[in-house]
């Protein structure tokens, strides 16, 4: 015989569940909270949605800042690489020429050797702007034409149409005659405006170093010359070459 049957008390069925007096005592199912779960199973509160946005947004402001420090050095690196490839181009043209430079005093008026010093600006602003002027032998001579190896080259600097600074220049003059003497004629065009300087030195004995040189009162060319080249960037390029031909 059940316990219920004991009591007297049969077992009543409901909705919920099973209702049933047992011994004088009733008892109740336990009931689930609905709302509860609805809202564990299915949703966020507005603090842990708040949290999570937080996370988010400080994930993202690291990525792009990472990303952001990243682009910055590659610029750098590339704008290095740049200075470094021009300073390099023009440091092997100029002391090509400056190697191959060539006087001969039968020549009269046409084979030069020119360096002249050149400062602009004052104080701390201040920088050389040498030129040189020279006769070398690096002419590639065109087709069909009565050039010959030997032509005039300079290097100098000319101020921008808009002031705001110097670009550097050079002058080619392919042939050479007793009616265009030396440091005259040719054709100038512009090479770079990123020179903020450009000095040149020359010596007979490298110990003792002038700035200037006239090969028309120093009676032929200097046996080595140093050339310093300033970037706009700031950097600086030193070499010295050795005049080999004379």
């Amino acid at each position: 015989m059940s316990r219920n049957s004991e009591c007297g008390m049969p077992p009543i069925k409901t909705f919920e569940g099973r209702l049933h007096v047992e011994c004088g005592i009733k008892e109740e199912p336990k009931i689930r909270n609905l709302q509860s779960a609805i809202r564990n199973e299915n949703g966020f509160t507005l603090l842990e949605v708040l949290l999570a946005v937080s996370i988010m947004a400080f994930i993202v402001s690291a990525i792009y800042a990472s990303f952001f420090t990243t682009g910055r050095h590659v610029e750098q690196a590339e704008a290095i690489r740049d200075s470094t490839d021009l300073a390099r181009t023009l440091m092997i043209k100029m002391s090509d020429d400056i190697a191959n430079a060539y006087v001969n005093s039968a020549m009269t008026g046409q084979t030069i050797f020119y360096g002249k010093k050149e400062e602009v600006g004052t104080g701390n602003d201040n920088s050389r702007h040498d030129s040189l002027s020279l006769t070398t032998l690096t002419n590639w001579r065109r087709m069909n034409s009565k050039e010959t190896d030997l032509w005039e080259v300079g290097y100098f600097f000319k101020e921008k149409t808009d002031g705001t600074g110097s670009v550097l220049m050079r002058r080619e003059k392919r042939e050479l005659s007793n009616d265009i003497p030396a440091l005259e004629g040719g054709v100038e065009y512009e090479i770079t405006d990123q020179v903020e300087g450009l000095q040149f030195r020359y010596s007979n004995d490298g110990k003792t170093w002038l700035d200037e040189w006239d090969s028309r009162t120093k009676g032929g060319l200097p046996k080595m010359v140093e050339m310093g080249l300033m970037l706009e960037s700031g950097m600086t390029y030193t070499t010295r070459v050795e005049v080999g031909k004379r």
